[in-house]
């Protein structure tokens, strides 16, 4: 059995980039995240205003919610199962 290159699918204006430099960016994405759901959680949790698409405004405290609402760029951001 031969073994093949996987093969990437890329848009073109996207590059694939790998190193210490990529995992900081992703720690970094990840801890962004995790300060904005961290206030919600414990005994003293606070609730978050948001305003949703349509302009209205939500008062909630569930991180799902809160996660579905932002505009993530960040691809690491995106990921688990609070995004699906």
């Amino acid at each position: 059995m031969a073994l093949h290159a996987p093969v990437l699918v890329l848009k073109d204006s996207l590059k694939r980039e790998s190193g210490t430099k990529v995992h900081h960016a992703n720690i970094q994405a990840a801890k962004a995240v995790a300060d904005i759901i961290r206030t919600t959680l414990g005994p003293q949790s606070m609730l978050k205003m948001l305003l949703d698409a349509a302009g209205g405004i939500v008062v909630t405290n569930d991180g799902n919610c809160i996660l579905r609402e932002l505009d993530l760029a960040h691809p690491a951001a995106k990921v688990g199962p609070l995004q699906y």
